[in-house]
This record gives structure tokens, C-alpha cells and sequence, in this order.
């Protein structure tokens, strides 16, 4: 990428996420020029940044199912120890 001023080459220096945008993807870019020095900062669109992000908000919107408690009227089941020990008694 060139400089705008002086046509040296930039450097990127940052890159943030854009909140705010209301559209998810936008990203603030930061370059420095290394002929003149000026900072410059542009907004791109970043695809992958986007999906993910999409990817997020779904998981926090819909989470995955919970099993329900067992019921609590249902008597515990015997221990491997009682049924071994009733089968010695006889």
C-alpha cells in the first residue's frame, strides 16, 4: 500500500475491530508511511472476521440443550458392594 502524500510504502502498524458500524466485518487499520512518517488509518471489510463474529453471537443466542434432573421419587440404585454381598449371604 502507498502513501497518499509522499507514495513511500506503508506499514501496518494495527488493526481493531469497528463497533462503530452497525454491519459486523468492519475493521480500522492503521498504517505508517516509512518515507514520510505520517499515520494513516482506513476501513476495510475483513469476511472471516465477520463470520466468526457471527459464529459467536450464535452460540451466546442459542446454547446447547441441558438434560433434565433425574427425578427425585426414584430410590437409589444398589452399589455393586450390596449386590455382591447379598449373593454371598445367599
Amino acid at each position: 500500500m502507498r502513501c497518499m502524500t509522499c507514495g513511500g510504502e506503508m506499514v501496518l502498524l494495527n488493526t481493531l475491530e469497528d463497533l462503530t458500524n452497525p454491519v459486523l466485518g468492519f475493521e480500522r487499520e492503521t498504517y505508517f508511511c516509512s518515507g514520510c512518517g505520517e499515520a494513516e488509518q482506513r476501513t476495510v471489510f475483513n469476511k472471516a472476521a465477520k463470520e466468526k463474529r457471527e459464529a459467536e453471537i450464535a452460540t451466546m443466542l442459542n446454547p446447547p440443550p441441558v438434560a433434565p434432573p433425574a427425578p427425585a421419587d426414584r430410590p437409589p440404585a444398589p452399589g455393586l458392594l450390596r449386590r455382591v454381598l447379598a449373593r454371598v449371604r445367599g
